[in-house]
C-alpha cells in the first residue's frame, strides 16, 4: 500500500506501517506545514494513496463512498482514520494490520479501488 501521513500519526505507528513493507509518505515532505485537509486529500488521490490520520471528522467528510457534489473527484484516494487515543494507535494497527491487508488485496481487480476504515478503540469500519 502507499500511504500519505498526516502530520499527527504517531511515529510508531508509521514504522510499524514500514515494517510490513508498505511505502510512506509523510504531509510534512510533500506539502508546507499546516497544509489544509482538502489539499492534502487531492495530493493523495493524485498519488493514488490512503491517507492516514487522526483528523478523523474532517476525512471522513472530504473522503467518502460517495462524497456531496464531488462522486467524481477523489476516486482514487483511501482513507485510514483513527478515533482511538494516539498511544493506542500501535497496538490497534498491529491487531488489525491483517484485515487492512486482506481488503486492500481484494479491491486491486476492480476499477474502484477506494477504501475507508476507520479504527476505534474497540471498533473497526471498512467502507468499499
Amino acid at each position: 500500500m502507499l500511504l500519505l501521513v498526516d502530520e499527527n500519526v504517531p511515529a510508531s505507528v508509521v514504522e510499524f506501517y514500514e515494517s510490513r513493507g508498505h511505502d510512506t509518505l509523510h504531509v510534512r515532505d510533500l506539502l508546507a506545514a499546516g497544509a489544509p485537509d482538502p489539499v492534502i486529500a487531492t495530493s493523495g488521490n493524485i498519488l493514488g494513496a490512503i491517507v492516514v490520520t487522526w483528523n478523523h471528522k474532517h476525512f471522513k467528510a472530504i473522503v467518502s463512498r460517495f462524497p456531496e457534489g464531488n462522486r467524481q473527484k477523489l476516486r482514487d484516494l483511501g482513507r485510514i482514520t483513527y478515533t482511538c487515543s494516539e498511544p493506542m494507535g500501535l497496538a490497534r494497527t498491529k491487531a488489525l494490520i491483517e484485515s487492512i491487508e486482506f481488503e486492500y488485496e481484494q479491491v486491486q481487480g476492480l476499477s474502484d479501488k477506494r477504501l475507508m476504515f476507520e479504527v476505534g478503540t474497540n471498533t473497526f469500519r471498512v467502507y468499499r
